[in-house]
């Protein structure tokens, strides 16, 4: 067992990716065409697909920092941790770090 996990966007692709994280945890589910990472169209078209990849992943974090006991143990679980760090910006724009 890890003494403590910091999420990432990385890690969030990965949980996304996994069913057995989005079984559990309410906030994973449904996402993944969110965060799908697509290589085409203009420069334009990327910042808008980039800016709502930043603002996907800023809300499954706000979500993960505002879930219940029970879903924070059983996401510390999954990821076999003491301790889960999250650092995010809040809906005024401040960054806001949870450690649970």
């Amino acid at each position: 067992m890890r003494d403590n996990v910091v999420i990432e966007d990385a890690t969030i692709v990965s949980m996304v990716a996994d069913e057995k994280f989005t079984a559990e945890i309410p906030c994973l589910q449904n996402q993944a065409e969110a965060l799908k990472t697509v290589n085409t169209g203009c420069g334009a078209c990327a910042r808008r697909r980039q800016e709502a990849q930043r603002q996907a992943f800023s809300n499954i974090k706000t979500c993960l920092a505002g879930m219940d006991v029970a879903h924070k143990a059983k996401l510390k679980e999954l990821l076999d941790t003491q301790q889960v760090k999250l650092v995010f910006v809040s809906a005024t724009g401040q960054v806001s770090s949870i450690t649970f």
